[in-house]
């Protein structure tokens, strides 16, 4: 009997926090990410250095929010037809009942509400800040409020975030949030996520409060000062894209493959003011998933993706890693169109991408030193 494909899995969204310092040294990247390593009893990639995010909830796409937008001004219509684009679509914003929120709006609520459960970054919109949604550049955080209590509270219970936003008369700040990416976990894996991907730009590095379940604690236990504790989270989980790449190789963190891509790509820009420029033309320009097939080599892995000529017609079909007797090197040659992650070690990724990219996405930069 032939072996039942896993297509069981869950929808998510992730947020990718890119937040301008000025502290940084010319030449270098004049913003930062923010990463935090998983619990190592996570049943999904321990202690693997990931962005905020999480699953979907059904409170994600209660049609009370359209309720609650209203309140504020903000018309069903206008939520719906705000992220109307003529570009592609990945199956992950397709939405057939209509009485929901459509994808593109709960998926960012989505992103908003993990990130405040799991770091107690709250980017919400009052009715002033509201009026100027359509033209801002920066996410809008808010941090006067008991974070502490509302992040253990929506962390019991999603359908609290709104509450949340009805107790502080805010809205989620969804217009601040541009479509990046989106990524299915391989059939390799037991718990499968179709995961959107969001970037948002912020004017400071916010402060951080840590989830003790959701987050793991960096070792801080010798640091006995509030002020050495907060050092210690800053410099550990808010780095430049690059930073994050090279302590990857390193060995010093364990990046999953969306974020080596993503940080990647985030290495074409040493200005986040050029960052968010091509964001926002690019966003309206729709999306791809992308679904990496991985080949077992007798040197490592080879993470074939969208547009590799290797890849598969129909990516969902593939069941496992699909054993060769070639080397990496010898899987590569003779392959015209290169769409693809080589993986020589744990820690010792490469990204080999010869092609026009997707919808017109930028292409991922090559960060590891002893690849070329």
């Amino acid at each position: 009997m032939a072996k039942q494909l896993n297509l069981n899995y869950r929808t998510s969204a992730s947020l990718i926090l890119l937040a301008k310092d000025k502290l940084q040294p010319k030449g270098t990247a004049d913003y930062k990410t923010l990463l935090f390593n998983r619990h190592e009893k996570s049943t999904f990639m321990p202690n693997s250095a990931v962005f905020p995010g999480g699953v979907s909830e059904t409170a994600d796409e209660s049609p009370l929010w359209y309720q609650h937008f209203q309140k504020f001004g903000v018309t069903k219509e206008q939520l719906d037809t705000a992220y109307a684009f003529k570009g592609e679509r990945a199956g992950i914003y397709k939405n057939e009942n209509p009485n929901l929120l459509k994808r593109e709006l709960s998926l960012r609520i989505t992103a908003l509400r993990e990130t405040f459960e799991e770091v107690g970054i709250m980017l919400c919109l009052d009715s002033n800040s509201l009026r100027e949604s359509h033209n801002k550049v920066y996410g809008n955080g808010k941090e006067d409020f008991d974070r502490q209590y509302w992040q253990n509270v929506v962390h019991k219970d999603a359908s609290k975030f709104l509450t949340l936003c009805e107790e502080l008369k805010i809205v989620p700040d969804l217009w601040s949030l541009h479509e990046w990416s989106n990524w299915f976990t391989p059939s390799t894996f037991k718990k499968r996520f179709d995961t959107a991907f969001f970037l948002v730009a912020l004017k400071n590095v916010p402060e951080l409060l840590i989830e003790s379940s959701e987050v793991k604690d960096y070792a801080v236990s010798k640091y006995s000062t509030y002020a050495e504790v907060k050092y210690i989270f800053y410099s550990k989980q808010w780095k430049t894209p690059l930073d994050f790449l090279k302590a990857y190789y390193r060995k010093e963190c364990w990046l999953p493959p969306p974020q080596i891509y993503e940080l990647s790509r985030c290495c074409n820009f040493n200005e986040l003011s050029q960052l968010i420029a091509y964001v926002r033309q690019h966003a309206n320009k729709g999306s791809i998933v992308t679904l990496p097939v991985l080949y077992k080599c007798t040197d490592g892995q080879v993470s074939l993706l969208p547009g590799d000529q290797m890849y598969p017609p129909d990516p969902y079909l593939s069941d496992g890693a699909i054993a060769t007797n070639k080397s990496i090197e010898a899987f590569r040659s003779n392959v015209q169109h290169l769409h693809r992650i080589e993986f020589f070690g744990s820690h010792d990724a490469v990204i080999r991408m010869n092609i026009e990219p997707f919808v017109g996405h930028v292409r991922p930069v090559n960060a590891n030193p002893r690849r070329e």
